[in-house]
């Protein structure tokens, strides 16, 4: 069954075995493609990862805000939080909620386990 006839099957409602077991190869094919895609390097996946490097060497252990990392990297605000969401999602920095005069702000850290 070729992916035209599969798609008209779906729209005219008739959903077979041979339906079924088409549709099961395009989500093997689609899961491979997205596989491939998710572990081939790439220019922006290099610049990502040297951008969480340099954030990372910014972050100690008394909190910093993004805004304070971005200033000494020379890196927007955005790259910075981007690199400190993936740092804290690799366990490598930590939230922590600082209060300011009558307001609270997230600040990083780094890891700590104690």
């Amino acid at each position: 069954m070729t992916t035209r006839e599969f798609y008209q099957s779906v729209i005219s409602g008739n959903v077979d075995e041979e339906v079924v077991l088409k549709a099961s190869e395009l989500l093997v094919a689609l899961d491979n493609r997205n596989e491939k895609r998710k572990s081939a390097d790439s220019k922006a996946k290099r610049e990502s990862a040297d951008r969480r490097e340099v954030v990372f060497s910014a972050l100690s252990a008394s909190p910093t805000f993004a805004d304070t990392i971005a200033e000494t990297c020379g890196l927007s605000v955005g790259q910075v939080r981007s690199a400190l969401s993936a740092l804290v999602r690799d366990g490598k920095a930590d939230k922590v909620i600082v209060k300011v005069e009558k307001t609270k702000k997230m600040a990083y850290t780094l890891h700590y386990e104690g």
